[in-house]
């Protein structure tokens, strides 16, 4: 009797639940069909055949414009697989797309600093032995990278920032929990 009440306890407790809910991102961005494949492009380079951006998950083909052109934004809602962005919902209309923060948190000119380069490299190459895509760095000080990742996890920004001097900025945006 005892062992029927605490698995029934259990179910009880377990009903509903399906451990942490998934951190859904958004993202606003032109959308690229191309070989059966639908991209979020981070370039609007559209003759690459991956614009620089992401591949998405959960996206009526037939609804994006195929080819290059000028596309209208798209403001995407989704999970993040570590691959793809898993969409929610269906794209919707971008009015104005939003800038990307600053990769460097102080004034700095447009040209990275000139002996920051094997810096940016390490740091690159460190984030891609991990499996983290890094979109673009620059040099923000002699000593700080600036870098732009597709996602940036709390687990990868603890990790790089142990090791380096780096400002990490995400091209996905977090959205808060619930409803």
């Amino acid at each position: 009797m005892g062992l029927g009440l605490f698995a029934a306890t259990l179910g009880v407790l377990g009903a509903g639940s399906s451990g942490p809910a998934a951190i859904r991102y958004e993202l606003d961005a032109p959308l690229l069909a191309t070989g059966g494949r639908v991209f979020a492009c981070f370039s609007d380079d559209l003759m690459n055949t991956r614009c620089g951006g992401i591949e998405l998950k959960g996206v009526d083909i037939s609804q994006v414009p195929d080819g290059g052109g000028n596309p209208p934004w798209s403001r995407l809602v989704g999970t993040w697989d570590g691959q793809a962005l898993r969409l929610t919902g269906a794209p919707q209309v971008a009015q104005t797309p939003p800038g990307l923060p600053p990769l460097c948190t102080q004034d700095f000119n447009a040209q990275p600093e000139p002996d920051s380069t094997q810096g940016q490299i390490e740091v690159i190459r460190a984030l891609q032995s991990r499996g983290v895509d890094v979109l673009e760095s620059t040099g923000c000080d002699h000593a700080t990278v600036g870098v732009l990742v597709v996602v940036a996890d709390d687990a990868t920004v603890d990790w790089i920032t142990k090791h380096y001097h780096v400002n990490v900025v995400s091209w996905l945006r977090r959205l808060p929990s619930g409803p």
